[in-house]
């Protein structure tokens, strides 16, 4: 009896944590929200949507600029809109995100299970884009907000139940983040039942934004409309992977996997804070919930200086909020200085948790030997790279620290059951990555992570 009330305890303790780092004060929620956006646009109205005239956009905050480039063009000016909309996404009633919509002309706006769990919104908006009118279908998903969701997010890989996990696009992915990308997916059915003119028109791109769970559920939103677009199945054919925009902040896992699917999804980008508690150095990090991989596309990281020495390393919830990814967002406008991890694709981990590495390390002449010094510097030649190893730099070995994988990982090379390892311990994000090397000669190897392979030379 003593261990279940123990046990009740600690579930409802964590609950209330993880909860907790979802929320901010309500003081808050319409704070810093942007008040630059002109009244440029027709609110008549013709069978019960609206009309409006060509819309050219209000300035940096929103506008027809944002979605000139290809969505697979990590964009910093839409991350903060996303943020934005992320934030003020998050309160119980609905009446924050439909308030930012309204700031930013989108119309249209419908909110699902505010006041429950699985709360999201989606609007509508007309920008003159390269000559022609074109709708722009916006969904937001709410973080978690409810002890539900908190308790669903920390146990969903606790289940003994195998219809708890699903298969999703060939991929497993955990019950909780499933249920909510299928209650938005319910809802882009209604809406588009509401205003069937979104089935019809020439032109459309489509924005899908989301913080923490909110995000992992954007994240598969984000996934399945990229993946109907490219089987033909998306209501408009004449779209393309560069008209859908997906931008998620601090996510918590998708897949069962560790490893991302990002082949196919250049477009999704999960932007995580450097210090962000659910993410690769934050307190929570061993929490279920906490993964800057198992999700579709792949990973920005954005790094708050700030944040290195300070408390805040251990606040557990500071580095998870949204006030504090647009803090970073403006920081980092304009500047290209925050770290890109690898993307890790995971095609040879379908339904699987793990496994070797594909058939390629086995198709190619490796030299077999026992001693191999790795010592001095090296320069990544490949056409992909990880982590600080990317195409065109330099990467030292000085026998205990390197930065192959962060500026300053501890590492260890060895053989065991006839093949090179290197493990590097991350300074940055208190986690140790195993890789496989493959000996070409002694002045070049390849290195690799999943099927991500980084060609070094020595110098």
């Amino acid at each position: 009896m003593r261990r279940r009330t123990l046990y009740v305890f600690v579930v409802v303790l964590l609950a209330v944590i993880l909860s907790a780092c979802s929320e901010e004060s309500s003081s808050k929620i319409y704070s810093d929200v942007p008040t630059t956006v002109e009244d440029n646009i027709d609110t008549s109205t013709e069978d019960g949507l609206a009309v409006e005239e060509k819309y050219t956009g209000n300035g940096s905050a929103w506008g027809s600029a944002l979605f000139v480039n290809s969505s697979k063009i990590y964009s910093n000016e839409i991350a903060l809109v996303a943020a934005e909309m992320s934030k003020m996404a998050e309160d119980e009633t609905g009446e924050g995100i439909k308030r930012i919509y309204s700031d930013y002309d989108i119309y249209a706006c419908e909110i699902f299970n505010y006041g429950g769990n699985a709360a999201f919104a989606i609007g509508q908006d007309t920008l003159y884009i390269d000559g022609k009118d074109t709708t722009i279908l916006v969904i937001t998903a709410r973080g978690t907000k409810t002890w539900q969701e908190a308790v669903g997010d920390l146990f969903k890989g606790w289940t003994f139940d195998e219809d708890k996990v699903h298969k999703f696009l060939g991929r497993s992915v955990w019950d909780n983040v499933y249920d909510f990308e299928e209650e938005i997916w319910k809802g882009i059915e209604e809406y588009i039942g509401k205003y069937p003119i979104i089935q019809t028109t020439e032109n459309i791109k489509i924005l899908v934004t989301g913080h923490s769970l909110g995000g992992a559920a954007a994240n598969m939103v984000g996934a399945r409309l990229t993946n109907a677009l490219k089987e033909g199945h998306l209501w408009n054919s004449d779209a393309t992977i560069d008209d859908i925009y997906v931008y998620t902040f601090g996510a918590i896992k998708v897949l069962t996997t560790d490893t991302s699917a990002s082949s196919g999804y250049e477009n999704i980008h999960n932007i995580y804070n450097y210090y962000d508690s659910y993410g690769p150095n934050g307190n929570q990090k061993s929490t279920n919930v906490s993964s800057i991989q198992a999700k579709f596309g792949h990973t920005e990281l954005y790094y708050l200086k700030y944040d290195e020495d300070g408390e805040n390393v251990w606040d557990s919830c500071n580095c998870h909020l949204m006030t504090n990814y647009i803090d970073a967002l403006e920081r980092q406008e304009g500047d290209d200085s925050f770290i890109k991890l690898a993307c890790v694709s995971d095609e040879d981990y379908l339904y699987d948790d793990g496994g070797d590495n594909n058939d390629e390390l086995e198709n190619q002449d490796f030299l077999d030997t026992e001693e191999f010094i790795i010592e001095g510097s090296w320069k990544s030649i490949g056409n992909e790279g990880f982590g600080q190893a990317q195409p065109g730099a330099i990467v030292a070995f000085d026998g205990t620290h390197c930065n192959f994988f962060s500026p300053y990982d501890t590492y260890a090379i060895y053989k065991e059951n006839g093949k090179w390892k290197l493990d590097c311990t991350s300074f940055l994000f208190s986690e140790t990555l195993s890789f496989e090397v493959k000996i070409i000669n002694e002045n070049e190897i390849k290195i690799y992570y999943g099927s991500t392979c980084t060609t070094l030379e020595r110098e």
